[in-house]
């Protein structure tokens, strides 16, 4: 596998994983990363929310 697709690779998944961090400010004024959501989170549907069929989601993990 060459270095650039190694990185195109990295950068792909990097980003996916991108909406569940976010930055913040540390006490000593530094900039560091943390999990916006704790691990456990539920997700939550709503009716509608992917679909217009209004029993789509009965069934749908909490």
């Amino acid at each position: 596998m060459k270095l650039s697709t190694l990185f195109c690779l990295a950068l792909a998944c990097s980003l996916a994983a991108a909406c569940t961090w976010e930055t913040y400010q540390t006490e000593n004024g530094g900039t560091a990363l943390r999990q916006k959501y704790p691990n456990g989170t539920g997700v939550y549907y709503t009716n509608g929310a992917a679909s217009q069929n209004t029993h789509y989601h009965e069934s749908r993990p909490v």
